[in-house]
């Protein structure tokens, strides 16, 4: 009887362990997930970003063309009075110490505006780089007007050597400069391009040339000047010495006041910068007239250590407007 049960419990064990190691194997095949057919391969998945990628550099190109559009907008307009410049039209390319000459130039500007500041600003260095108010140590007295407009001005050079200058403007609180240009001052009778102490070429003596080079007697003439002119207006006035044995100009200049007087510069209280050379020669000087009053003239040189004096003349003064731009 032991035995028969005994085998009986041994049978039931077998089964137990038969039933759990199937359930075991149904689970297993249960937790298992069949692969999808429909996965994409690598090569179909898109790169993450590239769309943004693109759409960051199209957007990039768009502000690039949109700022080319602009800059030129900008070059086109300019400053707030429009496109400006400022150019030299004409000056000597040289002229002796104590000479008077005329410097000339010209303001453009595509839009008509009031300048309170232009002149030409010279001196013995060139300069070059960043140019500012104190970038040259002389300067013409300062003149406000309209542009676009031309303006002139003289000057008088008293040390031999080169004068490096620039036409300049202040436009809407904007400076703007001419290109540099320079004029080689000379001694009297030297010859442009020879250095001071240098003796030019002699030229050999032509007869019945000795009495100088223009032979007979001093004389002076005054050959160009306004006779009526705006109170405060400035002008000009022209003429030439000529003769004398040597033919040596010591000093020339026009002498003037508000009342006649005679050959004597006594009786002439104002006299312009003096100049000199040797006969015949042409000068100019650039004058201011009085606010209002009379203006009585004469040219005047020493030439050979002998004074000569024009003939006075007179020139009209009318009320000052305010209209002439100085």
């Amino acid at each position: 009887m032991k035995r028969v049960v005994h085998t009986l419990y041994v049978m039931i064990c077998i089964a137990v362990l038969l039933f759990a190691s199937g359930c075991a194997e149904d689970e297993g095949d249960e937790g298992i997930e069949p692969v999808p057919e429909d996965i994409p391969l690598p090569e179909e998945i898109p790169a993450p970003g590239v769309e943004d990628a693109e759409e960051v550099v199209e957007d990039a190109e768009e502000v690039v063309e949109d700022a080319e559009s602009v800059e030129g907008a900008e070059g086109v307009q300019g400053t707030e009075g429009g496109e400006v410049s400022v150019e030299v039209l004409e000056a000597p390319e040289s002229v002796e110490t104590g000479q008077s000459f005329l410097v000339r130039w010209q303001v453009n500007s595509s839009v008509e505006t009031e300048i309170p500041h232009t002149a030409v600003h010279y001196g013995p260095e060139p300069v070059s780089g960043e140019l500012t108010l104190e970038s040259y140590p002389f300067l013409t007295v300062p003149i406000n007007g309209s542009i676009p407009s031309e303006f002139e001005d003289s000057l008088v050079l008293e040390e031999a050597g080169m004068v490096y200058f620039r036409a300049h403007a202040i436009v809407d609180e904007t400076s703007y400069w001419s290109d540099e240009q320079s004029i080689e001052v000379l001694e009297p009778g030297l010859e442009p391009g020879l250095e001071p102490g240098l003796e030019p070429e002699i030229e050999p003596e032509i007869e019945n040339e000795s009495e100088g080079v223009s032979g007979g007697s001093q004389g002076i003439e005054v050959l160009d000047y306004p006779t009526s002119v705006e109170g405060g207006e400035y002008f000009i006035i022209s003429w030439e010495v000529t003769g004398g044995t040597q033919g040596e100009i010591s000093e020339s200049a026009i002498i003037s006041g508000s009342e006649s007087g005679n050959e004597s510069l006594v009786d002439y209280p104002a006299k312009s910068s003096p100049q000199g050379g040797t006969t015949p020669k042409e000068f100019e000087f650039r004058l201011r007239a009085p606010i209002s009053g009379d203006f009585y003239f004469r040219a005047y040189a020493v030439v050979d250590g002998a004074e000569v004096f024009s003939p006075e003349y007179e020139i009209s003064i009318t009320e000052f407007s305010g209209s002439s731009g100085y």
